[in-house]
């Protein structure tokens, strides 16, 4: 009879470090789920505004580096 209880002694034990090791697994995979998806949600974020940036930039009329460049050669050629 004491076998018995012995042993369904450590059939609870393992069933609730089991249960605990579950536990665990559970909330690393939901911390690890979150930021994975917060991730993808920025990602997605930066490449729509980045699209948004080359389509106002087209439409506008380019990039402004140019323009300064050729404003600074106009003001070197008045001076000259």
């Amino acid at each position: 009879m004491n076998k018995w209880i012995r042993l369904g002694g450590w059939i609870a034990l393992g069933l609730v470090v089991l249960w605990v090791v579950l536990e665990v697994v559970t909330v690393v995979v939901g911390i690890v789920s979150w930021v994975a998806s917060t991730l993808v949600s920025l990602l997605v974020a930066a490449g729509l505004l980045y699209l948004a940036y080359l389509l106002v930039s087209k439409l506008v009329g380019g990039s402004g580096g140019s323009s300064s460049r050729s404003r600074s050669r106009e003001r070197e050629k008045i001076f000259e």
